[in-house]
């Protein structure tokens, strides 16, 4: 029973010390280009195992936030670091795979939560926009503000008023399901502008939907995935265009 119970923690346990190094990396403590402690050290910070700090790093270095050079250590890649070749990845089902399926499903579900939605889920969707402007600026919050994220894509999807759609949406941004997933995102918004962003995209789409627009709605939505596509996997074209340079 024992050995059951460690190895349904283990997943949760690796990716809970990779959050944390990645909220230390936006909080300033491992900064771009800068070699991290050793696997031995961090396991001793961190009160875990070396082996799961190792499976952490693993993960970091899959949604590249870290670069491992054999023989010389991890270093910090940075919030500017695009995802990519970890289509094999053992850890969890392709971040690509995820956010195409929800590109495809989630304006459609936000054009029937424009019709469909109940005032009390409104009003829980507002609320929770609210508490992530509260901490938006607060990088050791970026769990917090990132469980809340996800949280309004799933909570929206419940408004829709198709119990197997909202479904669907629920496991597409379950951080159980899809561990990796959580980790590319956290990366995606180490920056304050991306967490502004996040914010003022979701901000759209409920506005939209609380008007009763499905139409702009799904627009909305639309453009909201779209950029969280650009961050994820071209941040530097996603910079620029916020900048105005393209």
């Amino acid at each position: 029973m024992s050995d059951q119970s460690d190895q349904q923690r283990a997943p949760r346990l690796y990716l809970s010390v990779a959050q944390d190094l990645l909220t230390a990396m936006a909080a300033g403590e491992y900064i771009l280009g800068v070699r991290m402690p050793g696997d031995r050290e961090l396991a001793a910070r961190l009160g875990v195992s070396r082996t799961t700090v190792r499976e952490a790093i693993l993960a970091l270095e899959l949604i590249g936030a870290v670069e491992v050079r054999h023989g010389d250590g991890t270093y910090v890649r940075g919030p500017h670091a695009g995802v990519a070749a970890i289509e094999g990845s053992a850890l969890d089902v392709a971040p690509r795979e995820l956010i195409e399926s929800r590109r495809a499903l989630e304006p459609v579900v936000a054009s029937f939560a424009a019709t469909r939605i109940d005032t009390d889920r409104l009003r829980g969707l507002t609320r929770d926009l609210d508490e992530g402007a509260e901490i938006v600026a607060e990088p050791s919050r970026i769990p917090r503000f990132m469980e809340l994220g996800l949280r309004f894509h799933s909570d929206l999807a419940l408004g829709c008023g198709n119990s197997l759609l909202a479904g669907i949406v629920g496991q597409l941004v379950d951080a159980e399901t899809h561990p990796l997933w959580l980790l590319v995102n956290q990366h995606a918004v180490s920056s304050l502008q991306a967490r502004e962003g996040q914010l003022r995209q979701h901000r759209e789409v409920l506005g939209a939907i609380a008007s009763g627009d499905a139409a702009r709605a799904a627009q909305a939505m639309t453009a909201h995935l779209a950029s969280v596509d650009a961050v994820i996997f071209n941040p530097a074209a996603s910079d620029a265009a916020t900048r105005g340079d393209a």
